[in-house]
């Protein structure tokens, strides 16, 4: 009987296991390997596919090489010229790789190098911008590249250039880079040098006599072009033989801001078939926000500050607005709050309001953090104010430390007397002995 209650476990574990889950939220891609649909103001992953798989992204790279060029210039851009390197044309060699044709030496404003990398896709100037955000170096280009990934707690990312020769040391994954691109959109410039459509001037510079033009090269955002989509505001292409075609956009609709990005479509003609495959079903499926008022879940705080606790400060969810498949309200948005175990004076809190959307077949099913409210924080110092610490009184100088203050001053002014005495004796002593040694007065002969 025991050997049958076995058996029949095994074969239902077996089952459960091989029984369909719950069917995707957004569409199922064949011919493109992954994708990534997320809220550009929020960040929530509304729909995916493979979203964390580590690809090559080949020059959608060039993202987070803009983004960095664009946070160290701050919108100050007139005027600055970058000089062309030997190793900015010459790691290329050998690469068939798109550029325009800079040479070692040749003085670039900003701007043109902006634009260079974007439209034309040029490695060289990528290369350019990276020793410009890496202070030095390609490489440590590059390595500010990593540490940004880092920073914005990327799992599935690393960088080996900054233009997106495929190698073995640089992959990066679909949600990474719509999380990536969201945060290059913050940076000042970054969004106005993405979205250009028209075409873009280069004058001569101080070794290349010749004008070059620039052209977006994304046949969805050219209105004459059959692969034309309404709402992609700006993209950055990708191709190589190793990575095939790899696409990131910024698209809108009726308010709605959206970052789709896909990599491993086999074919152009897929991934143009694809994307709009993926925009016209999140345009339909997400029509607004929702607003979630804030306050529906509290927590209270401990604060530490001078080695001790000070008291406690409340916590609250802040409110948000959220995009939500159209069928799903505020009812399946569950929300909690991060905390870590107290609240440090002087540091940054890591506190955060966590909303997790149940979307079943609607909507994909995650979380996003957002920074959590916190009160009453006013009034806790100013009750602290002036007050002695607990733990202050194993500090505080008590009858016997006055006691051994005294004895201690006592003691330095004896031993400066004394040292004034010895100095006198001292000089006493040789007065006599040079008395002593004097010659005493010649007689003539």
């Amino acid at each position: 009987m025991k050997k049958l209650t076995t058996a029949l476990c095994a074969v239902l574990l077996m089952i459960l296991v091989l029984m369909p889950g719950a069917a995707a939220a957004g569409p199922a891609l064949s011919a493109t390997r992954a994708y990534c649909i997320i809220d550009a103001d929020t960040g929530l992953v509304l729909a995916q596919q493979n979203m964390n798989e580590e690809l090559h992204p080949a020059s959608i790279t060039k993202v987070m090489t803009l983004a960095l060029a664009c946070e160290k210039a701050q919108g100050s851009w007139d005027g600055v010229k970058l000089t062309v390197s030997h190793e900015d044309v010459h790691s290329l060699a050998g690469t068939d790789s798109s550029h325009i044709a800079l040479q070692e030496g040749e003085e670039v404003p900003l701007t043109d190098a902006l634009y260079a990398t974007q439209m034309a896709s040029a490695n060289d100037g990528a290369n350019l911008l990276a020793e410009y955000f890496g202070g030095g170096t390609i490489a440590d280009g590059v390595a500010k590249m990593n540490a940004q990934v880092r920073e914005l707690g990327l799992a599935h990312t690393h960088f080996a250039n900054p233009h997106g020769i495929s190698g073995d040391d640089h992959y990066t994954s679909c949600y990474d880079m719509a999380q990536i691109l969201r945060w290059a959109l913050q940076q000042p410039g970054f969004e106005t040098v993405f979205t250009r459509n028209e075409m873009y001037t280069m004058q001569p510079t101080n070794l290349q006599p010749v004008t070059r033009y620039f052209s977006q090269q994304d046949k969805m955002r050219i209105g004459s072009s059959r692969y034309h989509i309404d709402g992609i505001l700006g993209s950055k292409l990708g191709y190589t033989n190793t990575a095939r075609y790899s696409y990131a956009c910024l698209a809108e609709q009726n308010g709605v801001r959206l970052i789709c990005v896909t990599m491993q479509s086999e074919l152009s003609t897929d991934k143009y078939s694809d994307v709009r495959t993926l925009l016209d079903d999140a345009f339909a499926t997400f029509t607004g926000y929702t607003e979630l008022s804030g306050g529906s879940v509290t927590a209270q705080l401990p604060v530490a500050g001078g080695g001790s606790t000070l008291g406690t400060v409340t916590v609250a969810d802040p409110g948000t607005k959220l995009l939500l498949a159209d069928g799903l309200t505020v009812k399946d948005v569950e929300v909690s709050l991060e905390l870590p175990e107290q609240y440090l004076l002087g540091d940054d809190p890591a506190v955060y309001a966590v909303y997790t959307i149940r979307g079943g077949t609607k909507q994909e099913s995650t979380s996003v953090k957002v920074p959590a409210k916190i009160s009453g924080m006013a009034d806790l110092l100013a009750q602290s104010t002036g007050a002695q610490l607990a733990s202050s009184g194993d500090v505080a100088p008590g009858h016997s430390a006055w006691m051994l203050a005294g004895i201690s001053l006592g003691c330095t002014a004896a031993a400066a007397v004394v040292t004034v005495l010895v100095m006198r004796l001292v000089n006493r002593i040789r007065r006599k002995k040079r008395r002593r040694s004097r010659p005493g007065p010649r007689h003539g002969n």
